[in-house]
């Protein structure tokens, strides 16, 4: 298999291990950044060696074979570890609450718990977004590696998703270095419009894993609200990456994030 191509069938196994009951094509396609007839082709010979099964719904899932290669599950340990804390962080501010990782340039939406408030922005559990444009994103890039960051700015398209998003590589370079500095991530009509999102970084062993942030209508993301918001995404990121650490085998590098750009042509 050309090495483009083995790049191509990871991605896909990747996108199958966030969803355990099963992916569409369209979805998979999607969070790998590969058009339909590509990750088709893909997803069928991958099926041929044993490795995914396709239901009778047309969904992929990962079989038997493919999980006993894997020692260990990144992601169901982060969830073991998250779920309490995301939910007593949604009991408290009443906000939108989102779990997600890094796939090549996109955002995967883990767990998102939705606001019992009328006025809100919810997002689709396992719905992708781009990472420049989201607090999540941006708040997990922003802790990689120096290099992998680069990498990432370097070979991702920075597509706007509204007239306010950063599409611009030196701006993002700045704001993901004052991500990094201050330890969050602010957004403001940049995914949606009348949109604000704050995140924070999950850190495993010290390296970025995930992210946490709370989603909120731009109205309800005043000067003297927006602070004690920050506050608790950031105690709450820390609470989990202390669980995650007090595991005696922490995840670092377990590809809980996939920082390189996505395989071409994307989308």
């Amino acid at each position: 298999m050309e090495s483009s191509s083995l790049v191509k069938a990871l991605a896909l196994l990747e996108a199958t291990a966030a969803g355990p009951n099963g992916r569409s094509l369209a979805e998979l396609a999607a969070e790998a950044g590969l058009p339909k007839p590509t990750a088709h082709r893909i997803l069928k010979t991958l099926a041929e060696l044993g490795y995914l099964e396709k239901s009778s719904a047309g969904v992929y899932r990962q079989t038997p074979r493919m999980k006993r290669l894997v020692s260990d599950d990144p992601t169901r340990r982060l969830l073991a570890a998250a779920e309490p804390l995301l939910a007593s962080l949604h009991e408290r501010t009443l906000e939108t609450v989102n779990l997600g990782i890094l796939r090549h340039d996109r955002v995967v939406y883990l767990r998102v718990l939705e606001s019992p408030q009328p006025l809100r922005r919810v997002a689709t559990l396992e719905s992708v977004d781009p990472f420049h444009s989201t607090a999540l994103g941006r708040a997990i890039v922003a802790h990689l590696p120096a290099s992998r960051q680069q990498a990432l700015l370097e070979g991702a398209r920075l597509e706007p998703t509204t007239p306010r998003t950063q599409t611009s590589r030196r701006a993002l370079q700045q704001v993901l270095a004052a991500a990094a500095r201050d330890g969050y991530a602010v957004e403001v009509d940049e995914t949606d419009l009348g949109v604000t999102c704050v995140g924070a970084p999950i850190l495993a062993a010290g390296e970025a894993v995930a992210a946490v942030s709370l989603s909120m209508p731009t109205a309800r993301a005043s000067d003297d609200v927006l602070p004690s918001l920050i506050a608790e995404v950031r105690s709450t990121a820390r609470s989990i990456s202390d669980a995650l650490d007090d595991d005696r085998a922490p995840p670092p590098g377990l590809a809980l994030h996939d920082a390189t750009p996505c395989p071409q042509p994307c989308r």
